[in-house]
């Protein structure tokens, strides 16, 4: 066993064989999908779509699968009964540089992009951020490309690491962590308590809501392979499109209907869909004070936007549309287009910017610090205030009839200092890199860390809306940035401690 000068270094080996399963998962996942596109181009072929891509994708299929199998047989031999807290908490950040890295090989082998743009899309899909560095995608991307990006973010909003403890339940105890380690801020309310069990529940609802949508598009137009991708991308709020111009190519009132519908449902916790099922009740659900606070967010929202840019539309419906789509689109972390939001004046932008921090329900596929948190630290700085005229008075803060402890009330200042100090350290570095003015670094940050897909203020650096101008560095920081924010900070943190590695 090596040392260093403070004593022996923890035997991490075990970690590689979660890492391994996920990667042949990843592997598997793009075969299925790449099967699906072939056959799709064979029995419908569309003159609009490029050709191509299907033998990239079963190379890099193939490729992942070999190297998985290795990795994973590998961490065997040196895996104990069960993962460890440290074992998983290390997987959980090795699973999505790994997962990024695999999925990254089709667009390097079919799509011709660059190592570094390549693991950028990758790590974008996957963290459901929904940022691109492809312009092109009308012209560039096969349907085999197309659809495995669209696989990639619906296998990220769920989470790979909670798909993962679905299939691979001998974990044990082990499955408890990495569960956690994926998804700290979650609050399964009436779930069962295996994790296994739990996974496979919320996989079942969160496809079973996938399928609707695609219905209802094709209903409403949508060719039925762009409706699949669509769907996948919008339950996982991520936001990639077949489009260049997103959703706004359609001109569609119905479907920008229904995708903002979906937006808007993909950003409730997922646990309050399994208290629905069971309880057969919506009051069940709308007890929830998380969920009461994000409705009023939008509800209010869409309102503002609707005065605002009303001289901007063709009517009431029209500008309630407009509103409510670039609401669900923003709050969800989505971020598909359906309007130049680039134009807005600055009382859009700022309430644009309000729902990029605040983002989604705990628990759901959207991205932001959670309406939870900001619910908590609104209610911690009120009992603040009240201390300084009754400091006699013993302070409470209830989500709901629940007392929050004050290790849930430290654990969400940490976090939000943490997210504000990474935030004007991010665009100090893509300011120091690129150069590029501070409020673009601060737009690109921030959707980033919050896994949106808008990036405000890019115009000011004369960028569009994508990442294609950013140097390799940058773009590698703002993957890593995605990351981070995916996984919520501390369980990467964990791993830059030197104690985390000693015996």
């Amino acid at each position: 066993m090596p040392t260093t000068r403070h004593g022996r270094v923890r035997d991490l080996r075990g970690a590689a064989r979660p890492v391994g399963a996920v990667m042949i998962g990843i592997g598997g996942a793009m075969a299925i999908s790449t099967t699906i596109a072939a056959l799709w181009d064979v029995l419908a072929p569309d003159p609009r779509i490029p050709d191509g891509g299907t033998w990239a994708c079963f190379v890099s299929s193939a490729l992942c699968l070999a190297c998985g199998t290795f990795v994973f047989a590998w961490g065997a031999r040196h895996a104990r009964a069960s993962l460890s807290r440290r074992e998983a908490l290390l997987a959980v950040t090795l699973v999505w540089l790994a997962a990024a890295a695999c999925g990254a090989v089709p667009f390097v082998l079919g799509a011709r992009l660059s190592a570094v743009d390549a693991f950028f899309e990758a790590m974008s899909g996957l963290t459901t951020t929904g940022a691109t560095v492809i312009a092109d995608i009308e012209t560039r991307l096969s349907r085999p490309l197309l659809l495995w990006r669209s696989m990639i973010q619906w296998l990220g909003g769920m989470g790979i690491v909670v798909l993962f403890v679905a299939v691979f339940p001998s974990l044990g105890a082990g499955a408890k962590h990495l569960y956690k380690g994926e998804a700290p801020g979650a609050q399964q309310e009436g779930l069962k308590p295996r994790i296994a069990e739990t996974s496979l529940i919320l996989w079942r609802i969160y496809a079973g809501l996938t399928v609707l949508e695609m219905v209802l598009l094709v209903v409403a137009g949508m060719d039925p392979f762009e409706a699949l991708c669509h769907a996948l991308t919008t339950m996982a709020t991520g936001g990639f499109s077949t489009r260049d111009a997103s959703v706004g190519a359609f001109a569609s009132p119905a479907i920008e209907w229904i995708i903002a519908v979906f937006m808007v449902l993909a950003s409730f916790n997922f646990g309050l869909y399994y208290v629905l099922l069971r309880q057969r009740s919506l009051k069940a659900m709308l007890r929830d004070l998380e969920l009461r606070t994000f409705l009023w967010i939008v509800a209010l929202a869409t309102a503002l936007l609707t005065l605002l840019n009303f001289h901007r539309t063709d009517g009431a419906l029209d500008a309630v549309r407009r509103a409510f789509f670039f609401v669900a689109s923003t709050i969800s972390s989505t971020g598909y287009a359906a309007d130049d939001y680039a134009s807005f004046e600055m009382p859009p932008m700022a309430i644009m910017l309000v729902l990029m921090f605040v983002g989604g329900c705990s628990g759901s596929t959207a991205g932001g610090l959670k309406v939870d948190r900001f619910v908590m630290l609104a209610k911690q700085t009120a009992a603040q205030i009240r201390t300084s005229f009754e400091p006699s008075v013993v302070q409470v803060v209830r989500m709901g009839r629940t007392v929050v402890s004050k290790v849930v009330l430290d654990d969400v200042m940490s976090f939000f200092v943490v997210y504000v100090v990474l935030l004007g350290f991010g665009v100090f570095v893509i300011a120091v890199t690129d150069g590029v003015p501070l409020d673009a670094g601060f737009g690109a940050m921030l959707t980033s860390m919050a896994n949106n897909g808008p990036a405000p203020f890019h115009g000011e650096a004369g960028f569009s809306d994508n990442f294609v101008a950013y140097s390799p560095i940058a773009k590698i920081f703002f993957a890593l940035a995605m990351m981070l924010g995916r996984l919520e900070f501390f369980t990467v943190f964990a791993l830059l401690l030197p104690g985390f590695w000693r015996r």
